[in-house]
Protein backbone atom coordinates (compact mmCIF):
# COMPACT_ATOMS: atom_id res chain seq x y z
CA UNK A 1 0.00 0.00 0.00
CA UNK A 2 2.57 2.33 0.95
CA UNK A 3 4.65 2.45 -2.74
CA UNK A 4 1.30 3.26 -4.54
CA UNK A 5 0.85 6.19 -1.80
CA UNK A 6 4.08 7.70 -2.64
CA UNK A 7 3.22 6.94 -6.47
CA UNK A 8 0.20 8.68 -6.58
CA UNK A 9 1.18 11.73 -4.26
CA UNK A 10 4.38 11.94 -6.68
CA UNK A 11 2.21 12.39 -9.40
CA UNK A 12 0.10 14.87 -7.76
CA UNK A 13 2.68 16.92 -7.10
CA UNK A 14 3.95 16.02 -10.60
CA UNK A 15 0.45 17.37 -12.01
CA UNK A 16 0.23 20.42 -9.71
CA UNK A 17 3.59 22.34 -10.17
CA UNK A 18 3.47 23.33 -13.98
CA UNK A 19 0.10 24.76 -12.62
CA UNK A 20 1.86 26.35 -10.12
CA UNK A 21 4.72 27.61 -12.50
CA UNK A 22 1.59 29.10 -14.72
CA UNK A 23 0.20 30.86 -12.21
CA UNK A 24 3.41 32.64 -11.15
CA UNK A 25 4.35 33.22 -15.03
CA UNK A 26 0.72 34.95 -15.43
CA UNK A 27 1.26 37.22 -12.94
CA UNK A 28 4.18 38.18 -13.78
CA UNK A 29 3.05 38.56 -17.42
CA UNK A 30 0.70 41.05 -16.14
CA UNK A 31 3.06 43.00 -14.01
CA UNK A 32 5.30 43.44 -17.27
CA UNK A 33 2.38 44.53 -19.01
CA UNK A 34 1.31 47.14 -16.42
CA UNK A 35 5.01 48.55 -16.71
CA UNK A 36 4.82 48.80 -20.72
CA UNK A 37 1.23 50.57 -20.48
CA UNK A 38 3.20 52.78 -17.75
CA UNK A 39 5.38 53.30 -20.01
CA UNK A 40 3.17 53.75 -23.04
CA UNK A 41 0.81 56.60 -21.26
CA UNK A 42 4.09 58.26 -20.13
CA UNK A 43 5.93 58.64 -23.61
CA UNK A 44 2.12 60.16 -24.78
CA UNK A 45 2.20 62.52 -22.09
CA UNK A 46 5.54 63.55 -23.00
CA UNK A 47 7.44 66.54 -21.71
CA UNK A 48 8.57 66.75 -17.62
CA UNK A 49 6.00 64.35 -16.43
CA UNK A 50 6.51 61.61 -18.98
CA UNK A 51 9.89 61.90 -18.15
CA UNK A 52 9.13 61.66 -14.69
CA UNK A 53 7.15 58.20 -14.90
CA UNK A 54 9.81 56.82 -16.98
CA UNK A 55 12.28 57.39 -14.88
CA UNK A 56 10.74 54.91 -12.75
CA UNK A 57 9.87 52.72 -15.72
CA UNK A 58 13.94 52.61 -17.21
CA UNK A 59 16.77 50.89 -15.27
CA UNK A 60 19.75 53.30 -14.54
CA UNK A 61 21.51 51.24 -17.26
CA UNK A 62 18.64 51.32 -19.80
CA UNK A 63 19.87 51.53 -23.61
CA UNK A 64 17.69 52.61 -26.58
CA UNK A 65 18.65 51.11 -29.53
CA UNK A 66 16.65 53.12 -32.54
CA UNK A 67 15.92 51.73 -36.13
CA UNK A 68 19.16 53.65 -37.82
CA UNK A 69 21.14 52.25 -34.87
CA UNK A 70 21.78 55.66 -32.45
CA UNK A 71 22.77 53.97 -29.22
CA UNK A 72 20.54 56.38 -26.28
CA UNK A 73 21.18 55.77 -22.65
CA UNK A 74 18.78 56.54 -19.83
CA UNK A 75 19.56 60.16 -19.59
CA UNK A 76 19.67 61.10 -23.29
CA UNK A 77 16.24 59.22 -23.46
CA UNK A 78 14.69 61.00 -20.80
CA UNK A 79 16.57 64.34 -21.72
CA UNK A 80 14.75 64.05 -24.86
CA UNK A 81 11.49 63.91 -23.54
CA UNK A 82 11.84 66.98 -21.22
CA UNK A 83 13.18 69.09 -24.09
CA UNK A 84 10.00 68.21 -26.26
CA UNK A 85 12.36 66.60 -28.86
CA UNK A 86 10.55 63.31 -28.08
CA UNK A 87 6.64 63.97 -28.40
CA UNK A 88 3.90 61.62 -29.99
CA UNK A 89 0.63 62.22 -30.53
CA UNK A 90 -0.32 59.06 -30.52
CA UNK A 91 1.41 55.75 -29.44
CA UNK A 92 -0.52 52.15 -30.20
CA UNK A 93 1.10 48.70 -29.22
CA UNK A 94 -0.12 45.63 -31.00
CA UNK A 95 0.78 41.46 -30.91
CA UNK A 96 2.11 42.15 -27.21
CA UNK A 97 3.92 39.15 -26.54
CA UNK A 98 5.93 38.34 -23.16
CA UNK A 99 8.39 35.78 -22.19
CA UNK A 100 9.24 35.49 -18.93
CA UNK A 101 13.15 33.86 -17.97
CA UNK A 102 12.73 34.06 -14.35
CA UNK A 103 13.80 37.64 -13.11
CA UNK A 104 13.93 38.77 -16.87
CA UNK A 105 11.04 39.24 -19.22
CA UNK A 106 11.52 40.03 -22.91
CA UNK A 107 8.30 41.92 -24.55
CA UNK A 108 7.69 41.70 -28.69
CA UNK A 109 5.39 43.99 -30.22
CA UNK A 110 4.35 46.63 -32.70
CA UNK A 111 4.22 50.05 -31.85
CA UNK A 112 2.92 52.42 -34.59
CA UNK A 113 3.44 55.95 -33.29
CA UNK A 114 2.79 59.73 -34.94
CA UNK A 115 4.87 62.43 -33.94
CA UNK A 116 8.84 63.18 -33.37
CA UNK A 117 11.74 60.57 -31.63
CA UNK A 118 14.67 62.33 -31.23
CA UNK A 119 13.71 65.33 -33.13
CA UNK A 120 12.43 62.98 -36.45
CA UNK A 121 9.02 62.59 -37.48
CA UNK A 122 8.35 58.74 -36.85
CA UNK A 123 7.18 56.29 -39.43
CA UNK A 124 3.29 55.72 -39.94
CA UNK A 125 4.88 52.16 -41.25
CA UNK A 126 5.50 51.71 -37.12
CA UNK A 127 8.24 49.51 -35.90
CA UNK A 128 9.22 45.99 -34.48
CA UNK A 129 9.66 46.65 -30.48
CA UNK A 130 11.72 44.51 -28.75
CA UNK A 131 12.40 45.68 -24.78
CA UNK A 132 14.18 43.51 -21.83
CA UNK A 133 13.02 43.98 -18.51
CA UNK A 134 14.32 43.04 -15.17
CA UNK A 135 12.67 42.64 -12.03
CA UNK A 136 14.84 44.51 -9.28
CA UNK A 137 13.93 44.95 -5.53
CA UNK A 138 10.34 44.20 -6.75
CA UNK A 139 10.17 46.18 -9.29
CA UNK A 140 10.07 45.46 -13.58
CA UNK A 141 12.14 47.53 -15.28
CA UNK A 142 13.93 48.26 -18.69
CA UNK A 143 17.08 47.92 -19.30
CA UNK A 144 17.07 47.92 -23.37
CA UNK A 145 14.26 48.70 -25.74
CA UNK A 146 15.53 48.58 -29.83
CA UNK A 147 13.15 49.66 -32.92
CA UNK A 148 13.37 47.75 -36.25
CA UNK A 149 11.20 49.47 -39.12
CA UNK A 150 8.48 47.34 -40.31
CA UNK A 151 8.71 46.88 -43.98
CA UNK A 152 5.98 49.74 -45.97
Amino acid sequence: MKPRFVIVTLLVLALAAPATVLAQGSEAEKEVRAVIEESRQAQLKGGAEGAAILEKSFADDYTRIMTDGRIFNKTQTLDNFRAGKTKYESFEISDLKIRIYGNTAVAIAVAKTTGTTYGVATSPTGVRLTQVLVKRNGRWQAVLTQTTRLAS
